[in-house]
């Protein structure tokens, strides 16, 4: 006898099998519009229906409320990080600016929601670009501010961008020699944005058209939003980072769009110095001077007393024993162009830009005197307009890294060993007394190295976490290379016919921090490894007076500035006393070394932020003798700090404890950097 095989069935078989079909409906907008497309098995319901925990609506409902919760993944993801990050800043924030952040959040929220959601249909042509989409922001938003934050501590911002933008090839050229710690950062990331929507299309895929429209809508709007409304509306650094960088390109745009006078103040531009007029040097002994100037090398990395086992930069030791060192030498910034402008011109790096562009710099000086100049550069001048700020100077001998070779790169210049090599052999085609400006590059990032001279190892040219070692030991292998160069410099002069009237100065721009405080570099920060430079003269017998020589011994562990580089300078030229200069000496508040420097209990304003250089993180602060007052856009306070006492700068003082400097800093910088 032939049996139907639904009507047969027990109640319960008819009831699971009536459940699968509404399933499927919900899951599968095909079998809503074709039900026979999905015929039941044939068979005994009771023999083909297997037994279930849980009813296919209930899966179902899960499944649905699974898909739900995956829109919330993203945006929990970015803050749990933001948290892990910057967990002490972000609870410190209230009023306006825990607002500002909790809305910044909602608005991350409904993009990603809105992308992943039309992520996860089975059909239409949509879905497709918008996984692209979701994969690039995976990767710009979230990878490139997870790997920001661990070399700068800082995610990019607006200024980060408007920065960055002008050093595209130099950007590029650093993801490259980092690119091992960029590409673990990325993977994860990459990881999710590919799996999040599968997840979305197995549990609860978007079916409705019309839905995916309202979603991209809303994605649109999220953006603008994020692009256009104005992140000083919050804290500094006030928002999640993937809206961080959302409002970052926006304002980057509108900067162009309005012809924003910023986007023109990121670097140098040409200068149109004041003339100066004829001068007569008078120096207190006929003498040549001979600047070197370095890149990035910071005070701790190299032996600025003579010791006899030097490890750190053994061959400028051995070959100038008998220089004279200024241990507590401090640079006002850690910028490489606002460095030279003070030690070059000798101006505040707080002064305008009109006045930073218009003011003369040291071989206008000697040019005005009569004097022949050199300037021989490793760096190369296309790396943040430096060609274009010192177009025009009256030097007599110049070559710079391109001319030394055409492929040196950004960052590292020309090789420094042929550069001295040349500077050697062409300081004979000066007429004494001269001036001559050495200056190095291959210690800025990624630190040149040779594997012949590599005594601290193991090295990486990764800067990620995890990797402090490697890259501190990469840094000093480059100063070592750097070294040899520098001994054979100074070996080099004491072999000429002048060299015992050539008097050579020592210094470097600024320093360089290897995550004492958290970052890799310079540009971010005041403390103590980005600022406190190398400083040191080597003068033969007879080539200072004996009151000269005096002054400079006693600052060996005095506060010093670089405020008093350029006055030196100029005083080993004979031209600081010249009467005609009086009036340019108004603006220059440093003082001679060789007359005992500036007074200590002068207070003086830090910064990374001028109108010569735009900064692409704050940060700021003020110093009066070892009383320093700092502070960058990831601090929740001023930090006061006595590096005399605490040169490690790990125990913050009472603010108190640094005067005025808190409203001087205030005042000149227009308030504070977080």
């Amino acid at each position: 006898m032939s049996s139907d095989p639904v009507s047969s069935g027990p109640p319960s078989s008819v009831a699971s099998v009536a459940a699968t079909l509404d399933l499927d409906r919900d899951l599968d907008p095909d079998f809503a519009r074709d039900p026979l497309s999905h015929p039941p098995s044939s068979g005994s319901g009771a023999s083909q229906t297997p037994s279930r925990l849980v009813s296919p609506r209930t899966a179902a409902r899960v499944r649905r409320w699974l898909g739900r919760l995956l829109l919330f993944v993203p945006t929990i993801a970015i803050v749990a990080v933001d948290l892990g990050k910057r967990r002490e800043r972000l609870l410190g924030f209230e009023g306006q600016d825990l607002a500002f952040y909790l809305l910044s959040v909602l608005v991350g929220f409904l993009l990603w929601s809105s992308l992943l959601a039309v992520a996860t249909r089975r059909r239409g042509f949509a879905r497709w670009p918008v996984r692209v989409i979701l994969v690039l922001a995976a990767l710009l938003l979230v990878g490139g501010q997870i790997y920001s934050f661990g070399r700068y501590q800082a995610y990019v911002n607006h200024r980060a961008v408007l920065v960055g933008t002008s050093f595209l090839p130099s950007v590029g050229q650093q993801l490259w020699f980092d690119r091992w710690s960029f590409a673990r950062v990325l993977l994860p990331c990459l990881a999710l944005a590919l799996v999040l929507p599968f997840s979305g299309t197995m549990l609860a895929p978007l079916r409705k058209r019309s839905r995916g429209w309202l979603c991209l809508d809303v994605a649109l709007v999220a953006v603008l939003t994020a692009a256009f409304v104005s992140p000083e509306r919050g804290a500094e650094q006030g928002q999640p980072p993937d809206v961080m960088y959302v409002s970052a390109l926006g304002q980057l745009a509108r900067a162009h769009w309005d012809h924003n006078e910023t986007v023109e103040r990121v670097h140098p531009g040409p200068r149109t110095p004041e003339p100066v007029p004829p001068l007569v040097a008078k120096p207190a002994i006929k003498r040549n001077v001979i600047m070197l100037v370095t890149e990035s090398v910071r005070a701790q990395s190299i032996c600025l007393d003579y010791e006899t086992n030097c490890k750190w930069t053994p061959f400028s030791n051995e070959a100038a024993k008998d220089r004279i060192p200024l241990t507590q030498m401090r640079a006002l910034d850690s910028t490489t162009a606002i460095s030279l402008a003070i030690m070059w011109g000798g101006l505040l790096p707080t002064e305008s830009r009109e006045k930073l562009h218009s003011a003369p710099i040291l071989w206008e000086y000697a040019h005005a005197a009569g004097l022949e100049t050199a300037y021989y550069t490793s760096q190369n001048l296309l790396f943040g307009n430096s060609g274009t700020w010192l177009e025009g100077t009256p030097w007599t001998r110049h070559i710079s890294a391109t001319m030394l070779d055409p492929e040196a790169t950004y960052e590292t210049g020309a090789d420094d060993g042929k550069l001295v090599d040349w500077a050697l052999a062409d300081l004979s085609s000066l007429k004494e007394p001269y001036l001559a400006v050495v200056h190095l590059s291959n210690t800025h990032f990624p630190y040149k190295v040779d594997p012949e001279h590599m005594p601290f190892t193991p090295q990486e040219e990764a800067t990620g976490p995890g990797y402090e070692n490697e890259i501190l030991n990469r840094y000093q292998d480059a100063i070592y290379l750097q070294d040899i160069a520098v001994g054979r410099f100074v070996d080099g002069l004491k072999k000429r016919s002048d060299a015992a009237r050539t008097v050579l100065v020592y210094v470097s721009d600024h320093g360089e921090q290897m995550r004492e405080k958290g970052a890799v570099g310079h540009t971010g920060t005041l403390y103590d490894p980005e600022i406190r430079i190398p400083f040191w003269v080597n003068a033969p017998a007879g080539t200072l007076t004996a009151a000269e020589e005096k002054h400079l011994r006693e600052l060996h562990e005095t506060p010093v500035t670089s405020l008093d580089v350029f006055p030196t300078m100029m005083d080993l030229l004979g031209l600081w006393d010249a009467p005609p200069i009086a009036s340019f000496k108004t603006h220059i508040p440093g003082q001679s070394l060789l007359r005992g420097g500036s007074p200590t209990d002068r207070g003086v304003v830090f910064t990374n932020c001028t109108e010569l250089w735009a900064c692409a993180f704050k940060n700021w602060g003020a110093v009066r003798g070892s009383k320093k007052l700092i502070a960058n856009q990831g601090d929740r306070s001023w930090n006061c700090y006595d590096v005399k006492t605490d040169p490690e700068e790990n125990n913050p003082l009472d603010l108190a404890a640094c005067g005025d400097l808190l409203p001087m800093a205030e005042k000149t910088m227009g308030g504070r950097p977080f």
